[in-house]
């Protein structure tokens, strides 16, 4: 089955939880049980138009998962990926100038790796926080940023030396080119903030009794786990 279809599959799914929630809540509410609030209130409607796009757009798997795919992207598009996956996987022989494209776009994510290293080892380390630490500091919140730069440049050298980038447009079309493939993707990721967002809403997580650490895992792992379905 194709990735579209899986997330197709998961949006439906997630879509059909949340209706489901939505009259559950509902009947909960009509019976009087302690701390649920329906969906279908006056109030439970006004909540779901005044947060519906704030939940989306704050949740921090989008950013991520953008920006991630920007530097996967490049990498994919230059075709680095296939030629890795050939020479270690396939046993292909790759031609002269593929084995100096993969030689030099290799050394060059090592290079810059290395770097990150030694400027994490220097006493004036810009990556840590004010107070020294690395809790809350650029680089816990710029990681994957970093990681999607070092991706996109090895994928930029590839490209360039096999010729499938001759212009910088071409790197931007490298940059959206796995966004525009996994674009089914955000759609799912739509609806799994949607319901666990309502969930929180309505109650059911503090009625049940439920952990809310385990209700934030459970909500990360379907976040993230349908981008890896490509």
């Amino acid at each position: 089955m194709k990735n579209n279809e899986w997330h197709s599959r998961l949006s439906v799914f997630f879509f059909l939880l949340t209706i489901a929630l939505a009259l559950f809540s509902w009947i909960g509410n009509v019976y009087g049980m302690s701390g649920i609030q329906s969906l279908l209130s006056t109030e439970g409607i006004r909540w779901v138009l005044g947060h519906v796009m704030e939940n989306y757009v704050q949740t921090p798997a989008l950013g991520m998962v953008l920006i991630l795919f920007m530097g996967v992207g490049i990498g994919l598009r230059s075709g680095l990926y296939d030629a890795i996956r050939r020479f270690l996987y396939k046993g292909k022989l790759l031609s002269r100038r593929e084995r100096r494209a993969l030689t030099l776009s290799l050394g060059v994510l090592g290079l810059y790796l290395m770097s990150l290293g030694i400027v994490m080892l220097l006493p004036w380390n810009l990556f840590l926080s004010v107070t020294g630490g690395w809790a809350h500091s650029p680089f816990s919140k710029g990681c994957i940023y970093l990681l999607s730069l070092g991706i996109g440049l090895s994928g930029m050298v590839y490209g360039y030396i096999t010729n499938i980038y001759r212009t910088l447009w071409d790197v931007v079309q490298g940059m959206s080119f796995l966004i525009a493939r996994q674009s089914s993707y955000f759609v799912t990721l739509f609806f799994v903030v949607q319901f666990f967002s309502s969930l929180e809403y309505v109650g059911w997580i503090a009625y049940l009794g439920c952990s809310e650490e385990v209700m934030e895992v459970i909500f990360q792992l379907c976040c993230y786990l349908p981008m890896f379905l490509f």
